[in-house]
């Protein structure tokens, strides 16, 4: 059996799992994603917001902050993607590089939390995992092909 055939179930799969990821991603913004301890924390969409409009105060770069800012370049890095795997020509290593710097993003965040003593909640859990289930896309690609 062709590894072309071997791994062709696969690709309904990670498409199906692609999908959820975007749907799960999109509904993580809308949930409680961060608190700094009692009272209100903040849903996915206003830690976006505040993360992306992080990036243009001077200030940012000489603090934590700046983990914050990388975090935020998460949600676009995941557009990008996503539109790398609509056109044929990038799918390869310029996909992989966007994948790459999603997963550093996330290691900002995750840092920038233990510094700034914020918990995370199920909107950043879901955030997180939506963008892994879009990128597992990439694993199409190391998949081994079944023996014949």
């Amino acid at each position: 059996m062709s590894s072309t055939v071997a791994s062709t179930p696969a690709k309904p799969t990670i498409f199906i799992l692609q999908i959820l990821g975007i749907c799960v991603f999109v509904l993580a913004f809308f949930l409680p994603a961060v608190s700094a301890g009692p009272g209100n924390p903040l849903k996915g969409w206003e830690c976006a917001l505040i993360t992306l409009t992080s990036i243009i105060r001077a200030e940012t770069y000489h603090s934590a902050s700046f983990l914050a800012a990388i975090s935020g370049l998460l949600n676009p890095l995941i557009v990008l993607y996503l539109v790398c795997s609509l056109i044929p020509r990038l799918r390869g290593l310029v996909r992989r590089l966007f994948a790459g710097l999603v997963l550093v993003c996330m290691i900002a965040t995750w840092i920038f939390f233990g510094l700034a003593h914020l918990s995370p909640r199920i909107g950043h859990i879901l955030w997180i995992v939506g963008a892994l289930l879009i990128l597992c896309g990439e694993l199409r690609h190391h998949m081994p092909a079944a023996a014949a």
